[in-house]
């Protein structure tokens, strides 16, 4: 018995749904810039700005491409690990449901269906930080991680609020199942090295397999 197909019909699609994966179903979809502050967003939005400026000044000089506006810088320092009001979703279900079924978090996972306004063009700069609605951005430039996620990022009004898109609901994936969903997504070309591709996507792989056999072998 496959569990991929008896999940998917719990998933609505459209052309405003995205899906975002969380390994541990207590977490909740808040940018990481906003995490460590609880206060009003007002208070530290000039520090928000400041550290846009400030990538923009000291990775100019590494950059074969500029970005032509602040959603596109933001998309870059999100790239890279930066922390932005921006938050990573996917076109793609099944990306979403890999990310969900991490084995290596021992805890049920869950998978976020939400709805929002869709942005492909580029977002003017007037007014980026003054958004009072959140909306869902999918960059021009794109990049082999972008493209192998099916990404798009959801720009947030406040990015120390949890993001709840409208007509949101999560979809729990149980612990127990995560390994044999791992699976399952591996026949159908959805792993590790398909989502990063590189040297971290292999050994993401391999550990994927390792996990997969020891908890076999631990069976008998």
């Amino acid at each position: 018995m496959n569990l991929l197909p008896d999940l998917l019909r719990n998933f609505d699609r459209g052309p405003t749904t995205i899906f975002r994966g969380h390994a541990d179903s207590s977490w909740q979809a808040i940018p990481s810039i906003g995490r460590s502050f609880s206060g009003d967003w007002e208070k530290v939005l000039d520090k928000e700005k400041a550290i846009l400026e400030e990538f923009k000044n000291r990775s100019i000089a590494s950059l074969s491409v500029t970005p032509k506006s602040d959603i596109d810088w933001l998309c870059l320092m999100q790239h890279h690990g930066c922390p932005t009001r921006l938050l990573d979703y996917t076109l793609n279900p099944l990306i979403a449901i890999y990310f969900a079924s991490d084995p290596t978090i021992e805890a049920d996972g869950e998978v976020i269906i939400a709805k929002y306004k869709r942005s492909e063009a580029s977002v003017p700069n007037d007014g980026l930080f003054d958004i009072e609605f959140p909306f869902a951005y999918h960059p021009p430039h794109i990049t082999e991680r972008i493209v192998g996620q099916a990404g798009c990022f959801v720009c947030s009004a406040t990015p120390n609020r949890e993001l709840v898109g409208s007509e949101q609901k999560g979809i729990k994936i149980p612990a127990g199942h995560k390994i044999r969903l791992r699976k399952e997504l591996s026949v159908l070309g959805i792993s590790y090295s398909s989502i990063f591709p590189g040297l971290d996507g292999i050994c993401g792989d391999l550990r994927d397999t390792i996990e997969s056999d020891l908890e076999l072998e631990d069976l008998f």
